[in-house]
């Protein structure tokens, strides 16, 4: 008989990236060679109070670094804060040191990112949706899904994000702001929209690969790979950083 690989590709928004985390630990029990596991979480929220954990949810499924099948990783995690009363600080779990892991900050507030795509972005959401859909696109064609899309859905290009990127980037009214999250990796990180300073040079992770891919003209495979080198903190307007939280939004949208 041929031995063959189950290859599992789970995605999951808000209390489904919490599911997915439950999925992986169920599928931890496989060896690589039987079931591969890759996740893409937007935003996974657990629904507990940050000083309490109460009501517990999901409490033993955010160490995940048991799960030596899981190959790879891609956490997006939208700035803009919720009021603490909902109980919505998102989930940056433990993982595998074999794991490829990309965490990274994006427009947007929680599900408010993920609406109708559109050429012309009439506000700050609709540009948050076209970066998802961009960044979800690119994830799972690089894990080999094929997609046919109905007439009539956008599909934002790479320069369609780089424009959107440069433009938050230009805008000079923005407030820094601050989100808390359950980081289970023991950093105490929080989600950080900072100052535009000089030394800010890219809006975040994405929008760094989006122009190496412009400049390089790699393939699209090779455009859409994580990026494992080291990344400056302090180049990124949208980020992860320690620190108190604080209010205060606003866009060029």
């Amino acid at each position: 008989l041929t031995k063959t690989t189950v290859r599992i590709v789970a995605v999951g928004l808000s209390r489904g990236g919490i599911a997915c985390m439950k999925l992986a630990l169920k599928l931890a029990k496989f060896t690589k060679d039987n079931v591969c596991v890759s996740m893409l979480l937007f935003d996974p929220v657990p629904g507990n109070a940050v000083s309490t954990g109460f009501p517990y949810t999901a409490g033993f499924s955010q160490n995940l670094q048991n799960c030596n099948n899981l190959e790879r990783v891609l956490a997006i995690y939208p700035y803009e804060p919720l009021p603490d009363a909902a109980m919505h600080a998102p989930t940056l779990a433990k993982y595998p040191p074999t794991t490829l892991v990309e965490e990274d900050v994006s427009l947007g507030c929680h599900q408010g990112a993920l609406f109708m795509t559109n050429r012309n972005p009439r506000d700050q959401y609709v540009a948050a949706s076209n970066l998802s859909f961009r960044r979800i696109l690119d994830f799972l064609t690089l894990e080999g899904i094929k997609f046919d899309f109905q007439y009539g859905v956008y599909i934002p290009t790479p320069q369609d994000c780089i424009d959107i990127c440069r433009k938050e980037l230009q805008f000079n009214g923005d407030s820094p702001s601050s989100r808390i999250t359950h980081d289970k990796t023991g950093k105490h990180r929080k989600i950080v929209r900072h100052y535009k300073s000089e030394g800010i040079i890219w809006l975040n992770k994405q929008h760094k690969q989006l122009e190496e891919r412009l400049k390089g003209g790699n393939s699209q495979q090779q455009e859409s790979s994580v990026n494992v080198d080291p990344i400056d903190h302090g180049t990124l307007l949208l980020d992860f950083d320690h620190g108190y939280a604080f209010c205060g939004l606003n866009s060029l949208w």
